[in-house]
């Protein structure tokens, strides 16, 4: 088989139209799959709603966890579609990682060739969790983006590739990636390329990490929104806030264990990850003196070693090493790729194709069927609840935050005693209650309205109790 340019150009075209299918294709179409996603689409419809693009909230009250990057994008997204919908919410992520694979893709055909810059961007589409959160309204697709392209900045400066204006553009970009997430970006970009630096000992890449103007520009664009909200609320807001999101996650005894990440990697680049396991050592003894691939493996290795402390794990937190992680896969499969027989390199050439088609058929096809048990609940909720647009609304204890995006309205929480005080005033209201909760309600309300099953889970329910003259005339008591 010849690696003929025009092979590599329908390959390169057949494998941009499958990851435009991935990462766009229904994206509208399925219904929040988690409350995290409500926790990024409710400050986004508040502010498109309000047009207070400085505080977001979250059921009427401040949510200053996260700097609200994500949620301008989605703003923005929406006044361009005249609505907070599913799409609008989710189109920042299907874009960031767009531009993910673009940038991965320019990088290892600069430095590694066309076969690996092709394989890193098919490992990229046909990976589980990046495909996965490409099409979910969160904030890590977008940190990992602007971290990914920071650090591929900075390198095309350190590596003598361009001048100082990319390394300035890579501390914009670092900027805005805490204007993402916080400062836990510089993790992502920074250590790596002081790691970096003390390995490869050059003026440049010391210079990168001295450069004045640029950690200037960083610190305009990290902390305008800090310092507007300081400004507009005192320093005290941020006490606690540090505390819940830094501090708790790296210091609680009940985290899972540090191989859960190497679990998860291995899981999300299926198969491509099994490359890890094929003469490791001696592919060690190749690259130790190559710096690209070195810088490639710091990228990797620092971010994974240092989360390995924090005791709250989760897969997503880093998303902004896989592009790193695939061209390293892309490298290694384009060695085998050269170096292979006929029936290898068809083999590999199939399977980059057919794995990203199989991603797309999933997301397009199947993925709202597989999950409807547990999404739709919440345009029924919504449908049911425009024919009471005036009552009064309360959520018993807790509520998955979905639905106070499908009520397009704030639902403020109520405990027992309220719920009792709410009873002898008997002033109309609805009550939501979610399964755990529906027999303790069941006896103070003046009825059952609605049932909505399932919620959730397959075996769960969510019920709408209601009160005073919410219930139908003549009254009945819910049983």
């Amino acid at each position: 088989m010849q690696s003929s340019p025009l092979l590599q150009q329908r390959l390169l075209l057949a494998t941009a139209l499958l990851g435009a299918l991935v990462f766009f294709w229904g994206l509208g179409d399925i219904g929040l799959m988690s409350f995290n996603e409500a926790r990024r689409a409710i400050p986004a419809s508040g502010m498109f709603a309000s047009g207070d693009w400085l505080l977001p909230r979250i059921n009427g009250e401040l949510y200053l966890s996260k700097p609200p990057l994500l949620y301008w994008l989605a703003a923005t997204a929406a006044h361009l579609f005249g609505s907070a919908n599913e799409w609008a919410v989710r189109l920042p992520s299907a874009l960031a990682a767009s531009a993910m694979v673009v940038l991965s893709y320019r990088f290892a055909l600069r430095k590694f060739g066309a076969w690996p810059a092709l394989f890193t961007a098919q490992i990229l589409i046909a990976n589980a969790g990046f495909a996965m959160f490409a099409r979910r309204a969160e904030i890590e697709m977008l940190l990992a983006a602007l971290c990914s392209s920071a650090l591929l900045a900075a390198l095309h400066y350190t590596r003598g590739d361009g001048g100082r204006g990319w390394l300035r553009l890579s501390y914009f970009l670092l900027g805005l990636a805490v204007l993402t997430k916080g400062p836990l970006a510089l993790l992502f970009v920074t250590l790596p390329l002081l790691v970096d630096a003390l390995y490869g000992r050059s003026t440049r890449q010391w210079d990168a990490l001295r450069d004045v103007l640029g950690w200037a520009i960083f610190l305009v664009v990290g902390l305008s929104w800090y310092a507007a909200v300081t400004w507009q609320l005192g320093p005290d807001i941020w006490a606690t806030i540090a505390k819940k999101d830094m501090l708790n996650k790296m210091q609680s005894a009940t985290g899972e264990p540090f191989y859960n990440y190497v679990l998860w990697l291995l899981t999300d680049f299926f198969p491509a990850g099994l490359l890890l396991f094929i003469a490791p050592l001696a592919t060690w003894r190749r690259w130790k003196l190559l710096g690209d691939r070195i810088v490639l493996l710091i990228a990797v290795a620092v971010p994974l070693l240092l989360y390995t402390l924090f005791s709250d794990k989760h897969a997503k937190y880093l998303l902004p090493l896989y592009p790193f992680l695939a061209m390293l896969l892309g490298i290694r499969l384009g060695e085998l790729f050269e170096h292979g027989g006929k029936v290898l390199r068809r083999s590999l050439l199939v399977c980059g194709l057919l794995l990203p088609a199989l991603y797309a058929g999933f997301f397009g096809l199947a993925e709202a069927r597989v999950f409807d048990y547990r999404i739709a609940v919440f345009p029924q909720f919504s449908q049911w609840l425009r024919s009471m647009p005036n009552t009064p609304l309360y959520g018993y204890r807790d509520l998955d935050e979905r639905l106070m995006y499908y009520a397009h309205r704030d639902i403020p929480l109520i405990d027992e005693p309220s719920l009792l005080q709410m009873k002898t005033s008997g002033k109309p209201a609805l009550i939501l209650v979610e399964n755990a909760h529906i027999e303790a309600v069941r006896p103070h309300a003046n009825c059952l309205l609605q049932e909505f099953r399932p919620y959730l889970k397959k075996n769960k329910s969510l019920a709408v109790f209601g009160m005073g003259a919410a219930c139908p005339a003549p009254r009945q008591e819910a049983k």
